[in-house]
């Protein structure tokens, strides 16, 4: 990891109630304080697919957010935590990532299985077709949500 890399990995660190930042040309252009795939997804809301370069820092990343990263025009992604099947869709996708420690799969919330956006995408490998379960699968978990409550 470049001296950049390590400053940029630090980001984290120093601001522990951020779980995301996106930075197009070494600016920080948005940052969150949510958890999942939402910063990305409130990112293309309001910004789209980018012509420039983004790196993505994230606190963990599984396929859901390597697709929404791939599909918003990400070239870098820099993580504590990234899925294997997250890091094998960036492979394929020539995204650049650092990352410290590689798991078999990400956790959902509840701690009794695997992210259901994650899942959602596992056999997916086209970007677009990608992004579009992940807009239907968070719509069907808000759905579930408000007959839960």
């Amino acid at each position: 990891m470049g001296i950049r890399s390590y400053h940029l990995s630090k980001l984290l660190e120093e601001q522990p109630n951020k779980t995301c930042f996106i930075l197009v040309e070494g600016e920080i252009v948005f940052d969150s304080e949510y958890h999942g795939v939402r910063p990305m997804m409130d990112y293309y809301k309001l910004s789209g697919k980018s012509d420039k370069e983004l790196i993505i820092i994230d606190r963990i990343m599984g396929k859901g957010a390597v697709v929404l990263a791939v599909h918003i025009g990400a070239v870098k992604i820099i993580t504590p935590i990234i899925s294997e099947i997250a890091l094998d869709f960036a492979d394929k996708h020539q995204l650049d990532v650092e990352y410290d420690k590689l798991v078999p799969y990400i956790i959902n919330r509840t701690r009794d299985g695997q992210c259901p956006i994650e899942k959602s995408v596992a056999e997916i490998d086209d970007v677009e077709e990608g992004f579009q379960t992940i807009v239907k699968t968070l719509k069907a978990l808000a759905e579930n949500n408000r007959r839960v409550e």
